[in-house]
């Protein structure tokens, strides 16, 4: 499951964006954002679909979606949180940011529809994680030292953010991708694909990846959270960093509402339990020091998995139609309900 969420996790956008190091805004050519009209009435959608289906009340999703909409209905005539509201609730929680360098967002206009503004808001703040900070963090090692070692363990088949398709990110962000020695590892599938001259790929479970080369940059995204042995795995990321090397996590905010979900209807996907205060402190027993942290929204692919595990029984518009439900609750209790996780980035301090 988790190679289809990095495969797609970036889609196709039809608005401009900002990029770091480019001084200018320009129109992505092949795209990563896109635009979701029609999120304000999923209600209808959501009781025509609980009476074409009362056979499969027994199925998660169907328990999931009418607990959703039960509860919207419920919040039918509760006033929206404000603008600035939602703008602090983002920007509050579990928000640090110690990095060095800049980290760029974009502006987002206040609407009186408060569920477009939220809808706009998490395009921004999804552009702010990609653009500012994972393509910013790359650029500033780059620039800093010459050549970079990066690794990417989970990349899945095509090297998720690091393929074909994240190549005019690195192209806008100002990245000389030919300074980067690429090492991309897959437990399931052996990677390949990447932007990057220098690429090795390894079929392997990141515990079984040793090798004498010291690394820069360790990513991971959406890895974490399938591994039960997490504390492991985070140990020999941090012995295969170089002192002051960056390590780069994004996973589920363990008991929320997506996580959850995701616990549900895929029962054993999902194996660690950790919360981000377990997180921090076991990285800071191991010499990391946490640099940035930051809720993590996914606009793109809301819910797509969804109709990917149930084919037969979930469509896409039915999965948008329950990311949709949980961004119009969002809306008045600020629940963090389609809010998909974390991200957060570690630095090895000196031994």
């Amino acid at each position: 499951m988790k190679g289809s969420i990095i495969k797609n996790l970036f889609k196709t956008m039809n608005k401009r964006v900002k990029h770091p190091g480019s001084g200018e805004s320009i129109k992505a050519r092949t795209g990563f954002f896109r635009r979701t009209e029609g999120m304000h009435y999923p209600n209808d959608q959501a009781e025509k679909w609980l009476a074409d289906n009362r056979n499969n009340f027994d199925n998660p999703f169907y328990i999931l979606l009418k607990y959703l909409l039960s509860l919207n209905e419920q919040l039918r005539d509760v006033i929206p949180v404000s603008c600035d509201d939602y703008k602090n609730y983002c920007r509050g929680r579990y928000y640090i940011n110690n990095l060095p360098f800049a980290i760029d967002f974009q502006p987002v206009h206040e609407r009186e529809d408060r569920i477009r503004f939220i809808n706009e808001f998490d395009y921004a703040y999804l552009g702010k994680m990609i653009q500012s900070v994972f393509i910013g963090l790359i650029h500033f090692l780059v620039r800093r030292l010459g050549t970079v070692n990066l690794l990417d363990f989970g990349s899945g088949q095509t090297c998720g953010m690091y393929g074909e398709n994240g190549r005019f990110l690195f192209k806008a962000g100002g990245v000389d991708i030919d300074a980067i020695n690429f090492f991309g590892i897959d437990e399931i599938h052996k990677p390949g694909g990447a932007v990057f001259k220098r690429s090795t790929y390894l079929k392997c479970n990141i515990l079984s990846f040793n090798t004498d080369v010291k690394f820069d940059l360790i990513t991971g995204h959406h890895v974490l959270e399938h591994c039960s042995d997490w504390e492991d795995v985070l140990r020999h990321v941090s012995e295969l960093l170089e002192n002051g090397g960056y390590v780069y996590l994004s996973f589920p905010r363990f008991g929320g509402f997506y996580d959850t979900v995701y616990r549900l209807m895929s029962p054993l996907d999902h194996r660690a339990n950790f919360d981000l205060d377990m997180l921090k402190s076991f990285a800071e027993s191991i010499g990391l020091e946490m640099c940035l942290s930051d809720i993590y929204v996914d606009p793109n692919n809301r819910f797509d998995w969804i109709w990917n595990l149930y084919p037969e029984l979930v469509s896409k518009e039915m999965a948008i139609c329950f990311y949709d439900l949980c961004v119009s609750i969002d809306s008045r209790l600020l629940l963090g309900y389609h809010h998909y996780g974390h991200y957060t980035i570690f630095r090895r301090l000196s031994s």
